[in-house]
């Protein structure tokens, strides 16, 4: 009898134990930062975006789910009503750009970025949005860091 409680005591700890550990360690994860990350590719906004207009299943194939370090010009820096930053990276002149979405842990300074400045991002390729009516598609990046401000 004494046996028993002491090894279900012993079962009840290791259950404990390994909830414990799931909580603290998988739960409560947070995904590496893209700064300490290699990159799978190096491209310029325009180049990647052309890829993507010429053949969307070949360019997929290459570029999503992998690291990008993606240098271009800012069109814009969007923040939404949680403060997170997205950033539009692309040629003035044309409807189509890449949108950034900034790792929640970068703050942003707007008046160092001014619009149509040159900037090295890296950051994760999630997806393409193309436009049936011909007017712009998005490249989408997630979890984005600023590498370098040219």
């Amino acid at each position: 009898m004494k046996y028993k409680k002491v090894i279900t005591g012993l079962v009840v700890l290791a259950i404990g134990l390994g909830a414990w550990y799931y909580v603290g360690s998988e739960i409560n994860r947070k995904s590496p930062s893209m700064v300490n990350i290699d990159e799978d590719f190096e491209t310029s906004s325009i180049k990647i975006l052309n890829e993507y207009d010429t053949d969307q299943p070949k360019a997929d194939k290459k570029y999503l789910g992998k690291i990008i370090l993606l240098y271009g010009n800012i069109k814009s820096i969007e923040t939404d009503e949680k403060g997170f930053h997205t950033m539009v990276l692309g040629d003035s002149t044309s409807m189509s750009s890449v949108r950034c979405s900034m790792d929640n842990i970068i703050a942003i300074n707007k008046a160092s970025l001014p619009v149509g400045a040159e900037v090295v991002l890296k950051g994760e390729c999630t997806g393409f949005n193309s436009d049936e009516m011909g007017l712009g598609a998005d490249l989408v990046l997630n979890r984005c860091v600023i590498i370098n401000k040219l």
